[in-house]
């Protein structure tokens, strides 16, 4: 339906949604470099083809973004939220604590189509607004809100942020983030144990957890083959993320897939529950060193820091009356 545009003066006004992945951390440290970057490919692929499923023309995309083109402002709102939720369940299909924002900006003006070369202001500030969207926001600019019907321009407000470099005036959707993803994420408890009840922790975010040998760790084990400083364990992005920096590494089990990970020198996430072997790999009947799980707060519950001199610890409160 393009092929009408092509090379036409004066060139026809069209709609231009840029989309952007921003932060793919916890992809990374979930899959290692080389999966996450063929999982984004897939990832940007499967969403140019359901763009191109609403009616939309691909123009750009490489492994976090992609630029497509739309006769209509309403396709182009409806492929965005289709897009999203397409995301979202990719995501959940790797893994069901697996969250990634789209960010979306969306432009409306003269596009000269001389395939494979597309130009025009529109596509600029489509870029624009999707760069300076956060957490999965969906942003218009004033062209594309008069191309609107009633039934979504109620659905916008206008940008709290400031105004994307061209773009005179920005709308957001309102509550546009997808069900399920944490753009502000909660929380969650870490639970750490040893088979023989001498370790017994919840804790939440807060500093970093070292477990090690060294007396002044936050998590103390004594066997030879564990280092001084073995792991430390920190809330990052959403995630409790374990970095080995020990000189035997570490082995990570997890309970859903039964799968074991060895880490040397390197990171991993704790999802759900599992185990830690620390500097030895598992064998037979041996336990392993500590046992976690990550949850969600129980109703009612808090965690307060404790101070102790200059250190500080995580303890669990009582619930609220």
């Amino acid at each position: 339906m393009f092929e009408k545009w092509r090379g036409l003066r004066p060139v026809p006004e069209l709609v231009a949604l840029s989309a952007q992945i921003p932060a793919t951390h916890a992809l990374f440290v979930l899959m290692g470099e080389t999966k996450a970057i063929d999982f984004m490919d897939r990832t940007v692929n499967r969403l140019a083809h359901s763009a191109a499923s609403a009616s939309g023309l691909v123009v750009h995309l490489d492994s976090t973004s992609l630029l497509v083109l739309f006769e209509q402002a309403e396709q182009a709102m409806r492929a965005a939220r289709t897009m999203r939720a397409h995301l979202d369940q990719w995501c959940r299909n790797l893994n069901e604590h697996l969250r990634l924002a789209l960010d979306i900006g969306l432009s409306c003006g003269a596009v000269l189509c001389r395939p494979p070369s597309y130009e025009g202001e529109a596509l600029l500030r489509a870029v624009s607004l999707a760069t300076g969207a956060n957490d999965g926001q969906t942003l218009l600019d004033e062209a594309v809100v008069a191309r609107l019907p009633e039934t979504f321009v109620s659905q916008l407000q206008p940008a709290t942020a400031s105004e994307p470099e061209g773009v005179r005036r920005a709308w957001m959707v309102a509550n546009a983030q997808a069900p399920g993803t944490p753009r502000v994420a909660s929380p969650l408890w870490l639970k750490l144990r040893s088979p023989d009840g001498r370790v017994n922790l919840t804790l939440a975010p807060g500093r970093p957890i070292r477990i090690g040998r060294d007396r002044r760790a936050d998590v103390v084990l004594h066997s030879a083959v564990i280092s001084h400083q073995h792991v430390v364990i920190a809330w990052r992005h959403g995630y409790y993320t374990i970095f080995d920096t020990s000189r035997n590494g570490t082995w990570l089990q997890t309970d859903r897939t039964g799968s074991i990970t060895r880490i040397v020198r390197g990171v991993g996430l704790l999802d759900g529950s599992g185990s830690l072997h620390l500097g030895e790999e598992p064998q037979g009947s041996r336990p392993p060193d500590l046992l976690f799980s990550v949850t969600p707060p129980l109703a009612g519950h808090d965690l307060t820091t404790v101070r102790r001199g200059s250190r500080e610890s995580f303890a669990l409160t009582l619930p609220v009356a």
